[in-house]
C-alpha cells in the first residue's frame, strides 16, 4: 500500500495523475476500495488536492478514458473533508462535462451522501444555492433531499417557505426535491401536496406544472388516502397540455405503470392522447405502455387510446410508430389482432385501413388469420362481402394473408354473397397468383366445410379454363412481341437493374463494412488473409443462393384495371 501512495504521490507531482488512475482503476479490489480510501486519505491529510486536480478534468478522449477516471472521484467524494463550495463547484464542472450522457448525473448521489455526514455540510449547501442561484445547474434540491435525510421536518418546512419565491426555477427544483423524499413523517404529505397544487396553479410555466405532476404522484403513491389530490391535480389543469406535461405523463405510465391505480391510468392516456407526432421519445414512452396494458389483457383500452390519438394526430403517424405494442399484438395472432384488423376494415375509415397494411406488411409472405366474428355488428349480413373486398384490396400483395381471412368468414357468409365472393377470390387473386392461391383451393377440395369444398372446386375449374384460353391466344401470332422487341425490352430492363443495384449499394452501410469482390472466371472466390508481411491465400467454392418472390402476373396484363380495382376495395363505403 505504501508503494501505492507513493506511486499516486509521484503521478500527482508528474502530471500523469489521471493516467496512472485509469491504468489501475480495474486492478483494485472494489469490494475492499483500496484506491478511492487511499486518495481519500492523501487529500485530507494534505498530500494532494483531489478538488483542484479533478476540476481540471476534461471530456476528452485522447489520453484516459473520461468516465472511468471520473468514477474514481464518485468512489472517494463521500470521504472527503473539503469545503462545501469547493466541492459543488468540482461535482458541476464534472456533470456538465459529461455532456448528454446517461452517466451524467451519476455524482449527485454520492456529493448528496458527502453533504449528509454533516448537518454544517448540508445547511452550507442550502445557503450556497441560494445566494449564489445558477440557472445552469441546481445545488438546491440536492440541499433539499440531503438535509430531509437529516432534519425532514425542518428542510420541508423551508422548501414550502421557497415555494412563494418569485423565481420560477428555485419553485421548480424545491418542487422537484419534495417529490423525491421519502416521507417518514407522514403528518407532512398532506401540507405539502396542497402546497404544491397552490403553487403550481399559480405558474404559467409548462415544466413548472410537468415537475408538480410527478412529484404529486411519487407523493400520493406513498399513501394510500390521497390519490384524490393527484386526481383533483389533473382535472384543474386538464386544458393544459403543453410537451413537458405530456412527456411527464407518459414517463408515469411507463416507469410507474406498476404504481399507477384504475382511477389514475385512464387520465394519464387521455393526456397522452395529445402527444405531438414527432416527440419521438414521448410516443416510446406510450408504446411500451400500451405494450404492458395488452400483457394486462387491456385490449380495449389500448385501442380506444390509438384511435383517440390518430383522431387528435390527423393519422399523421401510423400505428408501426408504436413498434413493441405491434410486435406484442402480433403475439396474440388469433385474439387481439384478428380483433383490431376487423374492427378498424369496419370502420369506414381509410387511414385505419392503412393502419392494418402496416401491421403486417414487413411479413413478407403473409400470414393466416381469420376476422373476428364476435365484432360483427348485429346486422351483419352486408359485413361479409364488404369484408372480403377489403381483405383483397387491403392485403392485395399478401395473398397468403388475404385468402385466409376471406375464407373464415365463407362458413357463415349469406347465400347471395357466395357467387361474389368466389368470383372475387377467382378475379383478381387466384388469377394473379396461381401459384399460391391454386395450392390453397387445392388443399380447400379436401376440407370437410361443404362450402369451402365447393367453392375451392369451381374456382379450380374457372382457372383450369382461363389457363387454357391464355395459351390459346398465345399461339395467335399478331399477339407475340418480335424477336427484336424482345430483346430491346431485356437490355432496357437489365439497364434499370444495373442501375437500381448501383444506387442501393451506394447507400448500403454494408458497402463500406465490406469489400466487394468481382468474380471474372471460375467456380471460387479467391480471398487473401494477411499476417503482418505475409499472407494466406483461401478459396471458397462458389454457394447457391435463391429467394422466391411471386408477383401478381395481372400487373403484367392489366395493371391500370388491377389498380383501379384495388383502389376501389379500399375506399369502397369509407366515409372519410
Amino acid at each position: 500500500m505504501d508503494d501505492l501512495k507513493d506511486k499516486l504521490i509521484q503521478a500527482y507531482n508528474d502530471g500523469s495523475f489521471f493516467e496512472f488512475i485509469h491504468k489501475i482503476y480495474y486492478q483494485d479490489k472494489k469490494e475492499e476500495k483500496i484506491l478511492p480510501n487511499l486518495i481519500a486519505g492523501l487529500h485530507n491529510s494534505g498530500e494532494f488536492d483531489i478538488i483542484e486536480l479533478f476540476n481540471s478534468l476534461k471530456n476528452t478522449p485522447e489520453k484516459h478514458d473520461f468516465f472511468t477516471t471520473r468514477h474514481v472521484f464518485e468512489d472517494v467524494l463521500p470521504d472527503l473533508n473539503a469545503p462545501v463550495a469547493e466541492v459543488a463547484n468540482c461535482v458541476k464542472h464534472l456533470t456538465l462535462e459529461a455532456g448528454q450522457d446517461m452517466a451524467a448525473y451519476m455524482l449527485l448521489p454520492p456529493f448528496r451522501e458527502f453533504c449528509q455526514k454533516d448537518r454544517a455540510r448540508t445547511k452550507a449547501l442550502f445557503d450556497f444555492a441560494l445566494t449564489n442561484f445558477d440557472e445552469e445547474f441546481d445545488h438546491l434540491s440536492t440541499a433539499i433531499e440531503a438535509g430531509a435525510n437529516i432534519d425532514e421536518t425542518e428542510y420541508v418546512n423551508q422548501s414550502l417557505e421557497l415555494l412563494n419565491n418569485e423565481n420560477e426555477t428555485i419553485k421548480q427544483r424545491v418542487i422537484f426535491a419534495l417529490g423525491r423524499i421519502n416521507y417518514k413523517n407522514k403528518s407532512l404529505l398532506e401540507p405539502v401536496l396542497d402546497s404544491i397544487q397552490k403553487s403550481s396553479a399559480l405558474s404559467s410555466s409548462d415544466v413548472i406544472l410537468a415537475t408538480a405532476m410527478r412529484a404529486l404522484f411519487s407523493i400520493t403513491s406513498q399513501s394510500e388516502n390521497l390519490e384524490t389530490f393527484f386526481i383533483d391535480f389533473l382535472a384543474t389543469h386538464s386544458e393544459r397540455l403543453d410537451d413537458h406535461y405530456i412527456h411527464t405523463a407518459s414517463e408515469i405510465l411507463f416507469y410507474d405503470g406498476k404504481k399507477v391505480s384504475s382511477n389514475v391510468e385512464p387520465r394519464l392516456l387521455d393526456i397522452c392522447c395529445h402527444t405531438k407526432p414527432e416527440n419521438k421519445r414521448t410516443i416510446d414512452n406510450i408504446d411500451y405502455a400500451l405494450e404492458r396494458l395488452l400483457n394486462r389483457n387491456d385490449f380495449v383500452g389500448c385501442i380506444e387510446f390509438l384511435e383517440r390519438f390518430f383522431e387528435l394526430s390527423e393519422y399523421k403517424l401510423s400505428v408501426i410508430a408504436f413498434d413493441s405494442f405491434v410486435r406484442e399484438l402480433r403475439n396474440h395472432r388469433e385474439t387481439h389482432l384478428s380483433s383490431l384488423l376487423t374492427r378498424w376494415l369496419l370502420s369506414k375509415k381509410i387511414k385505419l385501413g392503412k393502419c392494418c397494411y402496416d401491421l403486417l406488411r414487413d411479413i413478407d409472405k403473409g400470414i393466416s388469420i381469420g376476422f373476428d366474428k364476435s365484432c360483427f355488428p348485429d346486422n351483419s349480413k352486408s359485413v361479409y362481402l364488404f369484408l372480403a373486398r377489403k381483405a383483397c384490396g387491403w392485403f392485395f400483395n399478401q395473398p397468403k394473408t388475404a385468402i385466409s381471412l376471406i375464407e373464415s368468414i365463407i362458413p357463415d357468409a349469406p347465400e347471395d354473397d357466395l357467387d361474389d365472393i368466389q368470383l372475387l377470390i377467382f378475379n383478381p387473386l387466384c388469377i394473379s397468383y396461381p401459384g399460391s392461391i391454386r395450392l390453397r383451393m387445392e388443399k380447400l377440395q379436401k376440407s370437410s366445410q361443404k362450402r369451402l369444398k365447393d367453392i375451392a372446386s369451381n374456382i379450380l375449374s374457372d382457372l383450369e379454363k382461363y389457363q387454357g384460353a391464355v395459351k390459346a391466344a398465345l399461339e395467335v401470332n399478331e399477339l407475340k412481341p418480335s424477336e427484336q422487341n424482345r430483346h430491346t425490352y431485356l437490355k432496357h430492363h437489365n439497364k434499370l437493374m444495373n442501375e437500381s443495384m448501383k444506387q442501393a449499394r451506394s447507400e448500403s452501410l454494408f458497402t463500406s463494412l465490406f469489400s466487394e469482390s468481382i468474380l471474372l472466371y471460375g467456380n471460387k472466390s479467391i480471398h487473401y488473409i494477411h499476417h503482418g508481411e505475409q499472407k494466406t491465400r483461401q478459396e471458397v467454392p462458389l454457394q447457391e443462393i435463391s429467394h422466391s418472390i411471386e408477383l401478381a402476373s395481372m400487373f403484367n396484363l392489366d395493371p391500370h384495371g388491377l389498380e383501379n380495382m384495388i383502389w376501389q376495395f379500399k375506399a369502397e363505403g369509407c366515409r372519410s
